[in-house]
């Protein structure tokens, strides 16, 4: 597979032939035959279709290039991501980092980590759902969005 800079190298390359290819077909010393500078239109035609053909490759190896960097990020996670009831938590080595939201890995594979109260009560700010564990209920609690910041 072609890398960017073969791409861009083979790019130049048409352009220099191209531009080489219009000096000749102005120059009316070097060609005199209506013939030849008809060739030589057809073979700067040719050279400008490889030249967007090329392009068109370039923007495909792009994409290609992205989907496979997202693609690779999400079997990371995917390799780190475990399920712990209600909710995900990512393994890194021996640090533990979370947790995130169920539903929003679930459907569209975004890890949204929940915002918690500390008392066991989590709620995710994208989906609006939210979690409860173990610690849930041992002490008085007071949702999320019942606390003032200011009291």
């Amino acid at each position: 597979m072609m890398d960017m800079t073969s791409i861009a190298a083979v790019l130049g390359s048409i352009k220099t032939a191209t531009d080489i290819a219009k000096v000749i077909k102005e120059s009316d010393v070097s060609l005199e035959k209506a013939e030849s500078k008809l060739k030589l239109a057809e073979l700067i035609s040719a050279l400008a279709d490889a030249k967007i053909q090329i392009a068109d490759i370039q923007q495909v190896l792009v994409e290609k290039d992205a989907e496979l960097r997202v693609a690779t990020e999400q079997l990371i996670v995917k390799e780190k991501i475990q399920w712990e009831s209600p909710y995900y938590w990512l393994f890194d080595n021996a640090k533990k980092e979370g947790p995130f939201c169920q539903h929003c890995y679930d459907k569209n594979q975004a890890l949204i980590r929940l915002q918690g109260n500390g008392e066991g009560y989590w709620e995710c700010k994208v989906c609006k759902n939210s979690y409860t564990d173990s610690s849930w209920g041992s002490s008085p609690v007071t949702p999320i969005r019942d606390h003032n910041p200011y009291y």
